[in-house]
């Protein structure tokens, strides 16, 4: 962490706002959120309904169509969506990582062309980077683009691309130069309805299940040569550098989904009585609701702090890779605290802590792995240790 004080953005008073995307999400999103998780059902009014509340473009800069409102602000909002119901959170902070490659990495006219409608939800975005046999070794893609005079011809596979089908554009990637490794990746605008694009059926998931992912086939797709995102060659440092930016929204999501888990484990407790008390009163159960408490407290604080670094455009490597992976594995540990607290009602299907407890899973995975956030943490260490965090 870093004791350097984030600039004031905004002038948002983020209580009241969390106030009313709260009252929002309880009236709209939450209501459904089971039926939609057993149905497996895309929630396209709700992802219209969110850029209906400004909400699809928090820190995006005025000047491209946003709120240009502070990463904070934003991270409320993710937290509240994924309180409700964390398919749609996924869904929500997927449209954010695909829009961030044109706000880190497009020319001026690349932004004013495509952020003012993906920041008014007229448009939803998606981002399409893992490959079946490139995770988080994105080097060793395969996908190809080739420049040719009637555009760029992509030709390969991703998998586990959430928004893919359902996206107005997806930002995907390629290797222009195979032989180049990192540096021979190259980022490209895909609009939907381009030719040559397929897709699997909806994959079949242990959680957020109203979040779709496919695995996406291109067969020789044309692209206009002003599709590329930025210079050619250098979509492997964008990639990374949406990838991490990300990786702090991701966090606010795993908050959401711990937040709503301590409010259940609460609620339960307070309710369900053995030997003639509520199980609150146990001890036992006051040091399970106790932890998560102070867990979902660092965490949060974890994710300010990421989100302050950068919006004072500092290197967020480090700051974003410890907020994920706090929030993330603390999350998980939340939920299943929560779960052992409703006991056999827990791991009934019926209740939504066992819904949580499959959604929350995915979290220590995409994005990059707890591990990989590690190496991260491990490589960006300020050395010698002095005032900073």
């Amino acid at each position: 962490m870093t004791t350097q004080t984030a600039p004031d953005i905004d002038n948002v008073d983020l209580a009241e706002f969390r106030s009313t995307v709260r009252a929002f999400a309880n009236a709209e999103i939450h209501p459904g959120a089971a039926a939609r998780d057993e149905s497996k059902e895309f929630p396209a009014q709700l992802v219209k309904r969110l850029g209906q509340q400004d909400l699809m473009g928090i820190s995006v800069p005025e000047e491209f169509g946003g709120l240009g409102l502070s990463t904070r602000t934003q991270l409320v909002a993710i937290e509240e969506v994924a309180r409700t119901d964390a398919a749609l959170a996924s869904i929500y902070t997927a449209h954010y990582l695909g829009l961030e490659p044109i706000l880190v990495g497009g020319s001026e006219e690349q932004k004013h062309r495509w952020l003012p409608q993906l920041a008014s939800g007229e448009l939803l975005a998606g981002f399409a980077l893992t490959e079946p046999d490139a995770g988080s070794d994105i080097a060793s893609m395969r996908t190809v683009a080739r420049r040719e005079d009637d555009g760029w011809h992509l030709s390969g596979s991703k998998t586990y691309i959430s928004n893919a089908k359902e996206a107005d554009l997806v930002v995907l990637f390629a290797k222009t130069d195979p032989s180049a490794g990192f540096r021979g990746i190259t980022a490209f605008v895909v609009p939907k309805g381009t030719p040559g694009i397929s897709y699997s059926e909806p994959q079949d998931k242990m959680g957020i299940r109203s979040a779709p992912t496919y695995t996406v086939y291109l067969d020789d797709v044309v692209l206009p040569l002003d599709s590329v995102i930025g210079t050619e060659g250098r979509g492997g440092n964008i990639a990374l550098t949406a990838l991490n930016r990300a990786r702090i929204d991701v966090a606010a999501m795993a908050n959401g989904i711990a937040l709503r888990a301590w409010e259940l484990g609460r609620e339960y407790a307070t309710e369900r009585k053995q030997f003639g008390t509520p199980i609150f009163d146990f001890q036992a159960i006051q040091l399970l609701l106790g932890g998560c408490d102070a867990q979902l407290v660092a965490s949060r604080v974890t994710a300010d702090w990421a989100a302050d670094v950068k919006d004072a455009g500092q290197d967020i490597r480090r700051a974003a890779s410890i907020s994920k992976y706090v929030a993330t594995e603390a999350c998980f540990s939340i939920v299943d605290q929560t779960v052992q607290i409703h006991g056999g009602a827990g791991f009934m299907r019926e209740s939504e802590i066992e819904r949580l407890y499959r959604d929350c899973r995915i979290l220590r995975i995409f994005e990059g792995t707890s591990q990989i956030q590690l190496l991260t943490i491990a490589g960006n260490a300020p050395s010698p240790r002095s005032t900073e965090f």
